[in-house]
């Protein structure tokens, strides 16, 4: 069930602690992401300073949190992965959105279009102009993954003046074409934000630790385009 869905920006360590639970289930669990062991959270050094969307389902209270994403002012966790240096030269206010998850249950209709309205309601009442972090396809081998990140490049590579690359160890070039067909590959998480006007950087970056492929997502205000169902 879908409708009836709440959500809250917080800061609060009970509604956190409710956030990192699913991503534990969606990162670890599901996806095979390295975690630490026993905790049943999925934490990490920038929680601490960023805000979180949760959304929840009244009518399913033992799930807890059922989407939910963290928005900070920084992007050092992007960095990691991409280079940001055309973003920060752009001169415009810049944050950072990233570990957005899904309950499986929730996934492919309302709550992502929630979670993203959520997320642009944010940014626009911050005054933030662009918003950047990383989305991932499940599984650390490009391979299967090579003909929708083609055509995401085909489709939505974000312009020069605003792309990033991305760069270090784990990055990887993309290059050639795919069918339109190929988008039928790209997560429904990534769908969503493209559907809203988003971008996607130059290449992508293999996480290991993370058993996932990332792409780099950027979000410029004014062109963001909520759909008709959330506004």
């Amino acid at each position: 069930m879908q409708a009836g869905l709440t959500l809250s920006l917080t800061r609060d360590a009970d509604e956190i602690r409710d956030a990192q639970r699913l991503r534990h289930r969606v990162f670890i669990d599901e996806m095979g992401a390295d975690g630490a062991g026993g905790t049943g959270l999925e934490t990490d050094v920038f929680d601490r300073n960023c805000d979180h969307l949760v959304l929840r389902d009244p009518t399913r209270p033992d799930l807890g949190a059922v989407a939910t994403l963290r928005l900070g002012a920084g992007t050092r966790y992007t960095e990691q992965e991409f280079d940001l240096s055309a973003l920060h030269a752009s001169g415009r206010s810049l944050a950072e959105a990233g570990r957005a998850c899904l309950h499986p249950d929730y996934r492919g209709g309302l709550a992502g279009m929630l979670l993203f309205k959520g997320l642009v309601s944010v940014l626009r009442e911050r005054g933030i102009g662009l918003a950047v972090g990383t989305a991932s396809f499940r599984g650390a081998d490009v391979t299967p993954h090579l003909p929708a990140l083609r055509r995401l490049n085909h489709e939505a590579l974000a312009p020069a003046e605003l792309r990033p690359v991305a760069h270090g160890t784990g990055a990887v070039a993309i290059t050639g074409t795919a069918p339109p067909a190929a988008m039928i590959g790209v997560p429904a998480l990534i769908k969503t934000y493209l559907r809203a006007g988003a971008w996607v950087g130059a290449g992508a970056f293999v996480d290991r630790d993370f058993n996932t492929v990332d792409v780099c997502m950027v979000l410029d205000m004014t062109r963001v385009k909520l759909p008709a169902r959330t506004r």
